[in-house]
């Protein structure tokens, strides 16, 4: 008999200390981070060049398509996201053409990154992403808008 309640007492102690542990862990609190958002519609520019480079991925940068462009001022990486190249509507652009880039300048671990809204190649022209910086999945049909519904559905 002794044993059972020595052994219930053990049992006891450990479910106490587990509990007390899990209390505890709920008072840490953990720090705030503050996210700032890279794409700053405020702050978009044009930028010209012929494309040096087009690449699907590129190590320790952003996920996704970027072009390697020449310009007069040096040769910039232009991220369009990660649906730009991959898509079958996507940007088809290719070594050597000229491009016209609307986007904003950002850093992304210490490195430049141009962030590519529309970019237009010769007569096509190709929107990557929205006003606020979001990427466009390329080639996707929009929603319809309320106007066409009657009666909240189709007919």
């Amino acid at each position: 008999m002794k044993k059972v309640l020595g052994g219930l007492g053990c049992v006891g102690l450990l479910a106490f200390l587990l509990v007390a542990v899990a209390a505890q862990a709920d008072t840490v609190v953990a720090p705030r981070r503050t996210v700032t958002p890279i794409y700053d519609a405020s702050k978009e520019i044009t930028l010209e060049g012929n494309v040096a480079s087009v690449n699907k991925f590129v190590p320790k940068s952003l996920a996704g398509g970027h072009l390697f462009v020449s310009t007069p001022k040096g040769t910039i990486d232009a991220h369009l996201g990660p649906f730009a190249l991959v898509s079958k509507k996507g940007v088809s652009v290719a070594v050597g053409d000229h491009v016209k880039m609307v986007g904003v300048m950002s850093d992304f671990k210490g490195v430049h990154v141009f962030l590519v809204r529309t970019i237009q190649d010769g007569s096509k022209s190709y929107t990557v992403r929205s006003k606020h910086g979001f990427p466009v999945l390329m080639g996707a049909v929009p929603f319809a808008k309320k106007s066409n519904l009657v009666n909240g559905g189709a007919q």
